[in-house]
């Protein structure tokens, strides 16, 4: 007979379920009825103009902004009962990095919901945690302090703390935000891996031109929903107008929408 954990892992309920998210800031809403369901195993990026809300509404799912109305569910259950399956990437910019900590002792950090205070120094644990970040590319900064590293090395650190967690969501704000090319290329390669995993993934994305080539599914987010779904359905000039205000033009628009003709016709 199944445990009830066993029995969790097996449900096939969305990984992240949204339903008339409404989050406000003083008088102006800054997510308004947002209604969003993430598929399992998918690699899925909210895409939305500056001030649109994308940062916000992931806080609010996780509990770490407020929200004034909306249900979040987990795998079909409260956040609080299911925060174990998901791990979370903040934007590097909200992140102490003055703090006296090692690249190795960020990363543990992913295990302390899994840990007591006396475990802390084992060596199963510390393993896994270096091969988290040998996945990243990160292992010979294991004794680094955390803030002697560049932008990039950092993002791959924290990427590496969420790894190490082993979560079946893995929610991430602007994993790109402000790295080099090389780390960004690094950094997606391991999310498509988890992808291959049966993971899935959800990420704020800022970089249009590489929606198509990053992404699976797509949410179009300007306060209110605007449209969601698959990539190749979802993600097109029409959608991308209603979402950026009609700020973009047709040469951008089919640049963003269409990234192999452009190439093949530059």
């Amino acid at each position: 007979m199944k445990t009830a954990h066993a029995m969790q892992h097996t449900d096939t309920t969305s990984p992240l379920t949204i339903t008339g998210l409404t989050v406000s800031y003083g008088q102006k809403p800054v997510v308004f009825s947002v209604d969003c369901e993430v598929p399992e195993g998918s690699l899925m990026a909210i895409v939305g103009p500056n001030g649109a809300g994308k940062s916000t509404l992931l806080k609010a799912a996780l509990g770490i902004a407020p929200r004034i109305s909306g249900d979040i569910r987990v795998y079909g259950q409260p956040y609080r009962m299911q925060a174990h399956r998901l791990a979370y990437v903040p934007q590097r910019s909200s992140v102490d990095w003055d703090f006296p900590t090692t690249v190795l002792e960020v990363v543990l950090m992913g295990l302390f919901h899994t840990m007591r205070w006396w475990q802390f120094t084992r060596r199963r644990h510390r393993d896994k945690a270096m091969a988290c970040l040998a996945r990243v590319g990160m292992d010979a900064f294991a004794d680094r302090q955390i803030g002697q590293l560049s932008g990039g090395q950092q993002q791959r650190v924290f990427l590496a703390r969420a790894l190490v967690q082993e979560a079946d969501l893995t929610i991430l704000d602007e994993p790109f935000a402000g790295v080099d090319a090389a780390t960004e290329k690094a950094i997606i390669e391991v999310l498509k891996s988890l992808k291959r995993e049966g993971k899935t993934l959800l990420c704020v994305h800022h970089d249009l031109s590489t929606v198509s080539e990053y992404f699976d599914h797509v949410l179009l987010l300007n306060v209110r929903r605007i449209a969601m779904g698959p990539v190749q359905d979802t993600f097109t000039a029409e959608h991308l107008q209603q979402a950026y205000g009609g700020r973009l033009n047709a040469i951008q628009l089919e640049r963003i929408t269409h990234p192999d003709s452009s190439v093949s016709q530059a």
